[in-house]
């Protein structure tokens, strides 16, 4: 995770993810496995997905506009 303030990029976990997307592990799996949100394998069991990637996904989502709002506050403050 970024820390406010530094320049690095902000990686989130696959259980961080499915919080904020409100969905089950196994869908996030089917996004991966379907392309529709971009990750990074660290290794075997180790993926981790970018916190810009995943503002760009709630983008392109068809979930509610109230609810993109409180996921964008709670990523822009990580």
């Amino acid at each position: 995770m970024k820390i406010k303030g530094e320049d690095k990029v902000a990686f989130l976990t696959s259980d961080e993810v499915a919080r904020i997307l409100r969905v089950d592990k196994r869908t996030l799996q089917n996004y991966r496995s379907e392309a529709k949100i971009p990750y990074y394998q660290i290794n075997k069991r180790t993926i981790r997905y970018r916190t810009e990637d995943v503002i760009k996904f709630l983008q392109n989502s068809n979930c509610s506009s109230h609810v993109k709002d409180s996921y964008y506050k709670y990523l822009r403050n990580l």
